[in-house]
């Protein structure tokens, strides 16, 4: 099929300006790269080979204001006598990304590692690192050599609020001295709101996105629609947030290995983000965790294919471009039936993360996962909260009373009274972790409860 010359000359002046990442879209796809959670991790230049993916989200810088990065094996190499990750590999797929069109930002945090900040004054001193090694300053140690970073993203899973404030702060101040770029806030927080590390934060400082992680949950993608909870995040957007643009993205496990618990085919995701986006002008996109799982599952393909046939941008001039675009070439929205999923009964349940006691620094937490009738299922996360453990490990908790465990996806159970145990599989584990997440299934009678994370006890061998 031949385009006519004048829709030609439309969409490639439409397309010429509309190439770089549009934080206006509610069409944008963000995914998360650098923790190989598919177990078949390409380089980032692969994956920037196409135009699936808008924002890259590299994880993790997992140790601050004492700065340590982890990309798993897309980066394995340290400046001499260093702990710190040098990656020029990385560092040349960052600029191809960024000459197709699309956004890079770091991820600080994750469900381990060793963050937080003490004050004010030390999060604003490493906002200024941060802007000397990753973005427009110079330091003689820059991880990704002279690529220059576009945004910060704040995955913030264990500690305090202290210093996020005080640290997104100076880094805007920082943007502002450079008129060259466009430069993002983003974070991730959990979906049950408000968040429970980042809340007061998210409440006082700027965010452009808001990567909002619908899994792992009681009000996951798998809740939808009974708890999905996407209207108290576009309430905050719109009544709460200091940005009262902010975009809210439909956080979504890239396969069905990437979560314990949320994960929905493509069909369900279509029909949820459609949902959305006819009822909430504060969508974003969809954001998966992560490009390994979402490209092995085939999910990221599904996900670029419905956000370009129903979303739109904040320019008249784009939408009406893209509209000619798909009479043109004649692209029709792939429509799936509804597919029930697991429906919660009970109230919000929040999560209540603790130091758990044994051998082994850790934090412990217990998320609600699907409840339905008197079945349920409970997310269990441990994160380290100083160095790895080895993959001979066990965690004890109490249950609360009425309830039974009959399955644990991860490791061995046994049960002594309201005590349970799990203990792992260590040919199944790496030789050291820095978190295990993995799921219980029982059954409850009365009020489903979460087991008392005070009672947790993590021993590691």
């Amino acid at each position: 099929m031949r385009l006519s010359t004048s829709i030609l000359m439309v969409i490639t002046a439409v397309f010429a300006s509309a190439a770089a990442f549009d934080v206006s879209c509610n069409s944008n796809y963000a995914s998360y790269y650098g923790q190989n959670s598919a177990r078949n991790q390409k380089s980032l230049g692969t994956y920037c080979q196409d135009a699936t993916e808008d924002v890259i989200v590299l994880s993790f810088m997992n140790g601050f204001p004492n700065l340590l990065l982890n990309f798993a094996n897309a980066c394995e190499t340290t400046f001499p006598d260093s702990t710190l990750l040098h990656c020029p590999d990385m560092a040349k797929d960052i600029k191809l990304c960024q000459s197709k069109g699309k956004a890079v930002v770091l991820s600080m945090g994750g469900a381990s590692g060793a963050y937080g900040f003490s004050s004010d004054s030390e999060a604003t001193t490493f906002a200024d690192t941060v802007w000397n090694k990753f973005f427009k300053g110079t330091d003689s140690q820059r991880p990704f050599d002279d690529a220059v970073l576009d945004g910060i993203d704040l995955d913030i899973e264990g500690g305090g609020a202290t210093g996020y404030k005080a640290f997104i702060d100076r880094m805007r101040s920082h943007y502002a001295s450079d008129s060259s770029k466009k430069y993002y806030i983003a974070a991730a927080p959990q979906c049950p709101y408000p968040d429970a590390y980042l809340g007061s934060v998210m409440n006082n400082a700027w965010f452009d996105m808001v990567y909002v992680q619908f899994y792992n949950n009681y009000c996951g993608l798998n809740a939808y629609p009974s708890w999905f909870n996407y209207a108290d995040w576009d309430n905050w957007a719109k009544t709460v947030s200091v940005n009262k643009n902010v975009k809210i993205y439909i956080g979504a496990p890239g396969g069905p290995s990437a979560a314990s618990s949320g994960y929905v085919d493509a069909g369900t995701l279509q029909t949820i983000y459609s949902d959305v986006r006819s009822k909430y002008s504060s969508l974003g996109g969809i954001m998966t965790w992560d490009v390994s799982q979402a490209r092995t599952s085939g999910l990221a393909g599904s996900i670029r294919s419905m956000l370009d046939s129903g979303g739109s941008c904040g320019s008249a001039m784009k939408r009406s471009a893209l509209a000619l675009l798909d009479h043109e070439m004649n692209i029709l929205q792939r429509r799936a039936d509804p597919v029930e999923v697991s429906k919660i009964t009970k109230p919000n349940l929040r999560p209540k993360p603790v130091k758990a006691a044994g051998n082994v620094a850790t934090r412990a937490e217990f998320v609600a996962g699907d409840i339905v009738d008197n079945k349920y299922s409970t997310v269990v996360k441990v994160a380290t909260l100083q160095n790895a453990f080895s993959g001979h490990w066990s965690i004890s908790f109490t249950l609360p009373a009425g309830q039974t465990v009959d399955s644990s996806s991860r490791g061995t159970v046994s049960v002594s009274g309201n005590t349970v145990t799990i203990k792992s599989d260590p040919a199944a584990e790496k030789a050291k972790n820095m978190a295990a997440i993995f799921k219980i299934t029982g059954t409850f009678s009365g009020d489903y409860a979460l087991p008392d994370t005070s009672s947790a006890k993590f021993t590691s061998t």
